[in-house]
């Protein structure tokens, strides 16, 4: 049984800290994470030791720690800000509210991850509140900004405050099941700079519109895109932003486009980058007088973890003895780990409440017992570790 002081069981105790949450708006852009780490400070006793990396502009990061028996340090990753909310008027009820209904509580960020978060907040609080010291030391990261860029996780990989953790939860909606892989984004923006003519003459210029085409058709060609895997399925690749052109009867000049590149484990970014600067500078040399430039918008690897780790073994263990379903997952969205495992090598896993089908959906909500058993699964594999 998991025992928190105060007024509240655990139920409602897990509702009043998630709506509290759920209350500060923060979606990013702009973020206002420190809005937030306000409010996860103000669930702890003053004398917690924590330390907050300010990123600017009402943005930050929030370190907590929780000194154990040995210097072996835990790690609990999970992030403040939220996707925006651009419908409010067609949710079921205001995105801010944190409404309950049938056991589920209904808001912007309750499965993403507002609802981890909780579970890591709760999970602390059981430690500190009860005085019981863990076997180990265990670290609790709150960050800013991966629904963006990662400038939380990446700030704080960067200051060195994140290398002495030994093994890491990333507190994601993972439906319950424990995730041990995830996709990895490559996302490239292409600009072309082709020479305008007249309609009637397309001879005389460069339709940078066609060449922006056939730029993208090659770079998808170089991608095996049949290639699959158990868990995570086929990489995929999209174009999600496109412009070009000033009117029918002009050749455009310019054009521009955004791709998607969603990778699964064996997929090398290095090469795909390589080649598509390669295609690049082909096509200029083909094109005399076109230009095109390949910027990288986003760069995150995919991950995998071996179902034979020892870490994964051990949570397998502690499933069992909770009587919860073992099952692995595959996670088709980027996290925090992406910017953490391939400076540091540490063992990880994808593992928090919520559906991850009700990330960035409209009526998004989280059911409030998959909080609390998360929450007892942590501590269980704490106490137990």
């Amino acid at each position: 049984m998991i025992i928190l002081k105060g007024e509240f069981n655990l139920e409602e105790r897990t509702e009043n800290i998630l709506r509290k949450l759920i209350n500060t708006n923060t979606t990013n852009p702009p973020g206002n994470e420190i809005d937030a780490i306000r409010t996860i400070l103000s669930f702890f006793p003053k004398e917690v030791d924590y330390e907050i990396i300010d990123h600017g502009d009402n943005r930050g990061s929030l370190l907590m720690e929780i000194k154990g028996k040995d210097e072996e340090k835990i790690g609990f990753i999970g992030h403040l800000d939220t996707v925006p909310v651009s419908d409010k008027s067609s949710w079921i009820y205001p995105p801010f509210d944190g409404v309950i209904e049938e056991g589920y509580m209904y808001g912007r960020g309750t499965s993403d991850m507002k609802g981890g978060v909780t579970a890591m907040i709760l999970t602390a609080l059981y430690f500190i509140e009860n005085n019981i010291t863990p076997p180990h030391t265990l670290k609790f990261v709150f960050t800013a900004d991966e629904e963006s860029g990662g400038i939380g996780v990446q700030a704080l990989r960067n200051k060195g405050l994140l290398e002495d953790i030994a093994k890491v939860f990333i507190a994601e909606p993972s439906d319950e099941k424990i995730g041990i892989c995830e996709k990895g984004a490559l996302w490239l923006n292409i600009y072309v700079k082709g020479k305008s003519a007249h309609g009637s003459k397309p001879e005389l210029g460069i339709n940078a519109i066609e060449k922006l085409y056939e730029y993208i058709n090659r770079l998808k060609d170089i991608i095996d895109l049949d290639e699959s895997h158990s868990l995570l399925g086929e990489p995929s690749f999209a174009i999600t932003l496109i412009h070009g052109g000033v009117k029918t009867n002009i050749i455009p000049e310019e054009a521009n486009a955004s791709v998607d590149i969603r990778t699964i484990p064996g997929f090398d970014h290095d090469e795909i980058l390589r080649k598509a600067f390669s295609i690049g500078k082909s096509m200029e040399e083909e094109n005399i007088g076109m230009s095109m430039e390949i910027q990288v918008e986003n760069n995150r690897p995919p991950l995998t973890m071996d179902e034979e780790d020892v870490f994964i073994k051990d949570i397998i263990k502690t499933y069992e003895k909770l009587f919860y379903p073992v099952e692995f997952k595959g996670i088709n969205f980027y996290t925090d780990a992406s910017q953490l495992i391939p400076f540091h090598n540490i063992p990880f896993v994808i593992l928090g409440p919520g559906e991850e089908n009700m990330c960035h959906q409209r009526n998004e909500r989280i059911k409030i017992e998959s909080i609390i058993r998360m929450t007892k699964f942590y501590i269980s594999y704490i106490t137990n570790s």
